[in-house]
């Protein structure tokens, strides 16, 4: 299944907030027909309550998401931004990470969710990846990085 796409990737993000990224990830995800209308402020809602930040090794990062009530089709976004962006740490409250790659989540149903999540973890724990990600210039090297998501 696909569900990298090149339009899906922002570089060099005039983001200042979590909500910021939200609302840019989820006004792509909506033109480009993957959600519903309520999708954005469904995930904003949701990262509020459960909150979406992790300490990926040496570059913090964040997988924004919520259920499947909004989306069309499954996707996944990248967004690096221009400076980090404090997301809350996932299961806690209290602990602020600065976030320099964001992977917003467009995903069907709960299995799909499940095997997405333990590539992501894969992902998040390798660090030369994540930098690589962080650092580049290109949107199709981005999506490389990343393909482990489509297997």
């Amino acid at each position: 299944m696909k569900l990298l796409d090149e339009e899906l990737v922002v570089m060099d993000a005039e983001v200042k907030t979590a909500e910021d990224c939200i609302r840019l990830g989820g006004t792509i995800f909506y033109e480009k027909g993957y959600v519903k209308e309520g999708y954005t402020q469904a995930v904003i809602d949701r990262e509020k309550v459960y909150p979406t930040g992790l300490p990926g090794k040496g570059v913090a990062i964040a997988i924004p998401h919520t259920n499947n009530t909004y989306v069309n089709k499954p996707a996944v976004g990248v967004i690096i931004p221009r400076e980090p962006v404090r997301f809350c740490a996932m299961g806690t409250k209290d602990v602020w990470l600065d976030c320099e790659v964001i992977i917003p989540l467009v995903i069907k149903d709960s299995d799909m969710q499940i095997s997405m999540l333990k590539q992501m973890m894969k992902i998040i724990q390798d660090g030369e990846l994540l930098k690589k990600i962080r650092d580049s210039k290109d949107r199709s090297e981005i999506l490389d990085c990343l393909k482990i998501l489509e297997d």
